[in-house]
């Protein structure tokens, strides 16, 4: 497999994976180079790859989880199963701190988890829109004045869709179905969505909507699970452990 990385705006390579290891472990290639490699589609920070990198370690010895270089296991700390070096160990822990999840050591959630996921916030939202309905009916006989009740109750489902995947996105990382799901909305760099990031990623589910659903099959073939509205937004939807 080939391996690029730019320097300068410049790219460099192709490596193959013993030579690009070799700049990855004297330092050369940083977390936070951008490279690129057979099988990705865009240009990544390597903290991003470094999990999946073939490195050849001997015993004793183990690939670093941020930055992914090779070091003696004596001279590293583990964390929840992922090995951290003596230099990332800030950064990595600052991450931590401040609620981030370190991408290395997470499992994405996939097609048909994130279905049942937007099933269950489908039937929630469902009720909430009967019982809507229902009251808009009381103040407006829709066999009398149909036009009014299908404008009235449109606008409200629409406001109610967008606050209810705001709120829940922007505040708890997550739907009541996504919740159930033990799925995490989370940035590219394991971070917590803005409130107006979440707004913008709803608005987005439209165009994976109206593409046939191409948008939301695409999760089932990306290799971060992503679907169309989370390429738009930078989001990976992760699963928590249990």
């Amino acid at each position: 497999m080939n391996w690029y990385y730019a320097e300068d705006s410049n790219r460099k390579g192709p490596f193959d994976d013993t030579a690009f290891a070799e700049l990855v472990k004297n330092g050369q290639v940083t977390p936070d180079t951008l490279v690129w490699r057979d099988d990705l589609t865009d240009w990544k920070p390597y903290r991003e790859v470094a999990p999946t990198t073939v490195v050849t370690t001997q015993e004793g010895d183990a690939a670093c989880a941020e930055c992914g270089r090779t070091f003696p296991k004596s001279e590293m700390i583990q964390y929840e199963g992922s090995w951290i070096c003596a230099n990332c160990k800030p950064v990595f822990f600052q991450r931590v701190r401040e609620g981030m999840t370190p991408l290395g050591a997470v499992t994405y959630g996939g097609f048909w988890i994130r279905f049942l996921a937007k099933f269950v916030d489908g039937i929630i939202l469902q009720v909430a829109a009967l019982a809507v309905r229902f009251l808009v009916a009381l103040v407006l006989i829709p066999s009398e004045q149909p036009l009014p009740f299908f404008l009235i109750t449109t606008v409200v489902g629409v406001v109610m869709g967008a606050s209810y995947a705001t709120y829940f996105v922007g505040n708890f990382g997550a739907t009541p179905g996504k919740m159930a799901c033990r799925l995490r909305i989370v940035m590219a760099d394991g971070g917590k969505l803005t409130y107006l990031r979440a707004l913008g990623r709803h608005f987005a589910e439209i165009l994976s909507s109206i593409t046939l659903m191409i948008g939301y099959i695409m999760a089932a073939f990306d290799e971060e699970k992503r679907s169309l509205h989370d390429r738009i937004c930078d989001t990976r939807v992760i699963r928590l452990n249990a």
